[in-house]
């Protein structure tokens, strides 16, 4: 693979661009394209070291295409436009479907899509089945749509960035107490609407304050993401796990009424916890204490959370 194929390939996956396919915005500009080339298809196409895809278009469906097949993959080894007025009579084309199938590719113009760094990481182009001229000033209006894709894509991770890091602990990568209330939340209203059980459990570290002690703040950090970790892995996709704050972790459920979905979920995260880990430079065991509560009848968000908090708590006592 040459390198700048690498730093494609890193652009695409820095972006999540592959994951933007029928983004209303994108959609737009393809549309702004065709106009611009005075009519017939416009997309955009990102490509990888396997496929062309089509993330956006006017005219045409979305979805890949091989590689070695597309048009585009000149414009983006190359990374500078193709303007071409008729395709069936240039053999840089000629080993494409698109040019040799029963409704050819004529008329054809594309050009880079660049990422902020400059990576070319595909292209935006128009095309028709019937050959036609595009003049110089109209193709820098293509250009200019085509760095505005490429602001797009840029913008939308962005945003992306931003979206999970004001939801999520920046340490451990699970939700933040932010989150959790809303996830609390969002879990009551269904209780209230589908009688489904809401089990609350908190978790919380013995000894904490001893490891960030003896062994540094560092090794304290590594044993919070090996908890969020465990907990992740314990637990359901569809439930959430979120740091509380400190040494405390909860975990919130959805159960299905008169189950035993209680007893086996706190069950896991309890042997999940048990098994030794290594940090401070040994294997050593994480101990920690763990209080479930099932929401009752005329709990809010706060009164089933200080349930399960007590409990917590008497376990901690328990224990010592």
């Amino acid at each position: 693979m040459t390198s700048a194929a690498t730093r494609r390939l890193s652009a695409l996956q820095r972006l999540h661009a592959l994951d933007r396919a029928g983004d209303p915005a994108l959609t737009g500009l393809t549309r702004v394209a065709s106009f611009v080339a005075g009519g017939g298809a416009a997309a955009v196409h990102l490509i990888d070291d396997e496929a062309q895809h089509r993330v956006a278009a006017t005219g045409a469906p979305l979805g890949p295409h091989p590689r070695e097949d597309a048009m585009c993959t000149l414009v983006v080894d190359g990374e500078q436009r193709i303007v071409c007025e008729d395709a069936t009579l240039d053999a840089r084309f000629s080993y494409s479907s698109f040019v040799r199938g029963d409704s050819p590719v004529r008329f054809y113009a594309s050009t880079p899509v660049r990422a902020a760094d400059g990576t070319v990481v595909g292209s935006l182009c128009v095309w028709d089945t019937e050959p036609r001229e595009l003049d110089d000033e109209h193709l820098r209006r293509l250009e200019d749509l085509a760095e505005h894709v490429a602001t797009l894509l840029e913008l939308r991770q962005v945003a992306s960035e931003l979206g999970h890091a004001a939801a999520h602990d920046p340490l451990t990568g699970v939700l933040n107490r932010t989150m959790l209330d809303d996830r609390l939340a969002h879990a009551f209203a269904r209780r209230l609407r589908r009688g489904c059980d809401v089990l609350v459990v908190v978790v919380d570290l013995d000894g904490f304050k001893a490891i960030n002690d003896t062994l540094g703040h560092d090794t304290g950090d590594v044993v919070l993401k090996l908890v969020a970790d465990r907990l992740q892995t314990a637990t359901r996709a569809e439930d959430t796990v979120a740091r509380l704050g400190g040494d405390e972790f909860v975990v919130v459920a959805e159960l299905v009424p008169d189950s035993d979905g209680e007893a086996v979920l706190v069950a896991r995260i309890e042997a999940a916890l048990a098994e030794p880990a290594a940090y401070g430079g040994e294997r050593r065991p994480l101990r920690a204490s763990v209080g479930a509560a099932l929401a009752e009848p005329g709990d809010d968000v706060r009164a089933a959370l200080a349930r399960a908090d007590q409990a917590m708590y008497a376990r901690k006592r328990g224990t010592r």
